[in-house]
C-alpha cells in the first residue's frame, strides 16, 4: 500500500506542478502587461515595476494553489483513469473508495503544508509590494470621501489621506471625556512613523476644557503613542494581505472599541478552513475520473476542473458576504458552502457507485 501510495502521490504532484507552472505564467504575464499603464509615473519605472510584480508571484500561486491542484488532479488521474490504472489497483484488492481516500488525504497534508508557509510569509512579501508601488506613484491605499475612521478608547481619530500604514496625511483626533463630552480637537497635516515613533508635522490643537478656548500650533511633534500602525492594517489591507495573526489582532481591538468583527471573523475563519475547503473542491473532481467519465478526453477534463474551480469560488464567496448582510455567525457563514458542496459531491458519488464505479 506504501508503494501505490508513493506512487498516486508523484502523479498528483506531476499534475499539480504542471497546471502551476501554466496558471503561474498566465497570471504574472497579465500581471506584467496590466501595470505597464503606470509606468514611468512619478517614479514607478521598470526596475520597480518588476520588482513590484516578482514580490506578487508568491500571493498568485496561494491564490492559484486551489485550482492548480484542481485541473492537476484531472489531468494526471484522469490520464490513470484512461489507462485502466485503477481498475488494475482494483484487481490488486485496493477499492476506489480507498484509492480516493487515499488522494483526498494527501490533498490535506499539502494543502495545511501550503497554507501554514504561506500564512507566515507571503503577507509581508503583499505589504511591502504595495508599499514600494504606492511610495513609487504617491497613490493613497484608501480612496473614500470622508477618509478612514478609527476608535481608540476615548479617541475618534479621521484620517483623510491613507498611503502607507507608516505614512498619513490630514489626520484630525477627537478627544471625548467619558460622558462623550468633546475635550480636545487636534489636526495634523503630515504623519510618518520610523524606528517605533511618530512624527507629526503641522499641529494644530484646540482645547475645549478651559473657557476661553485655546488655540496652539506645532511645527513638529514625535509620539509614541499616537496611532498603532497595525490598527490601519484592518482598513488599508485586502484579507490576502492577513496572516491569521494579523486578523486575530484585528479582532481583538475591535472587541475592545465595541465595533463590529463579523468580517474579520469571518476572514479568520476562511484562512483557518482553506485546507479542508481545498480537500472539498477535489473530492468534487473525483467522480468525474472514474466510470463512463474516465474516456474523457484532456481537454473535456480541463473544462470540467475550471467549471468546477468557477462554481466553487463563486458559492463560496457570494454565499458569506450574504450570510455577513443576514447577520449569520461568522463560523456559520463559512461552514455551510463547504457543507452543501460535500453534500453535492456525495450525492455525485454515490451516483457512480450505483452505475459501478470503476
Amino acid at each position: 500500500m506504501g508503494i501505490l501510495n508513493l506512487y498516486l502521490f508523484k502523479r498528483f504532484m506531476y499534475g499539480f506542478v504542471l497546471s502551476l507552472v501554466v496558471l503561474l505564467s498566465i497570471e504574472t504575464f497579465l500581471s506584467l502587461t496590466g501595470e505597464l499603464e503606470d509606468l514611468n509615473t512619478g517614479n514607478y519605472t521598470f526596475p520597480v515595476l518588476l520588482e513590484y510584480t516578482l514580490l506578487n508571484v508568491p500571493r498568485s500561486i496561494q491564490d492559484l494553489f486551489p485550482y492548480a491542484l484542481l485541473i492537476g488532479a484531472m489531468l494526471s488521474l484522469g490520464a490513470m483513469a484512461a489507462d485502466l490504472e485503477f481498475v488494475a489497483i482494483q484487481s490488486a484488492g485496493v477499492s476506489v473508495t480507498q484509492t480516493i481516500l487515499v488522494i483526498l488525504i494527501q490533498t490535506f497534508f499539502v494543502s495545511v503544508i501550503f497554507y501554514t508557509i504561506s500564512n507566515f510569509s507571503i503577507p509581508n512579501l503583499n505589504k511591502k509590494a504595495e508599499s514600494i508601488k504606492n511610495l513609487a506613484l504617491n497613490k493613497k491605499v484608501v480612496h473614500k470621501a470622508n477618509g478612514v475612521w478609527f476608535k481608540d478608547k476615548n479617541k475618534f481619530i479621521n484620517i483623510d489621506e491613507v498611503y502607507s500604514n507608516s505614512h498619513l496625511k490630514n489626520i484630525s483626533v477627537f478627544k471625548y471625556d467619558y460622558s462623550l463630552k468633546l475635550q480636545s480637537l487636534r489636526h495634523i497635516e503630515e504623519a510618518s512613523f520610523k524606528d517605533g515613533i511618530w512624527t507629526l508635522k503641522g499641529v494644530k490643537e484646540t482645547s475645549f476644557k478651559s473657557r476661553p478656548i485655546e488655540t496652539r500650533h506645532y511645527h513638529s511633534q514625535n509620539e509614541v503613542k499616537f496611532i498603532d500602525p497595525k490598527l490601519l492594517d484592518v482598513t488599508i489591507h485586502k484579507p490576502h494581505n492577513l496572516s491569521i495573526g494579523d486578523v486575530i489582532k484585528n479582532i481583538e481591538y475591535l472587541n475592545e472599541n465595541k465595533l463590529d468583527d463579523s468580517i474579520q471573523k469571518r476572514i479568520f475563519w476562511e484562512k483557518l478552513l482553506k485546507p479542508f475547503s481545498t480537500v472539498i473542491m477535489i473530492f468534487l473532481a473525483m467522480p468525474f475520473l472514474f466510470g463512463k467519465y474516465r474516456t474523457n478526453t484532456q481537454g473535456k477534463r480541463i473544462v470540467i476542473g475550471l467549471l468546477i474551480g468557477i462554481i466553487f469560488f463563486v458559492t463560496t464567496t457570494m454565499l458569506p458576504n450574504l450570510g455577513t448582510v443576514i447577520g449569520l455567525f461568522p463560523f456559520l457563514n463559512v461552514l455551510l458552502p463547504n457543507i452543501l458542496f460535500i453534500i453535492i459531491g456525495y450525492k455525485l458519488y454515490r451516483h457512480q457507485l450505483e452505475l459501478g464505479l470503476q
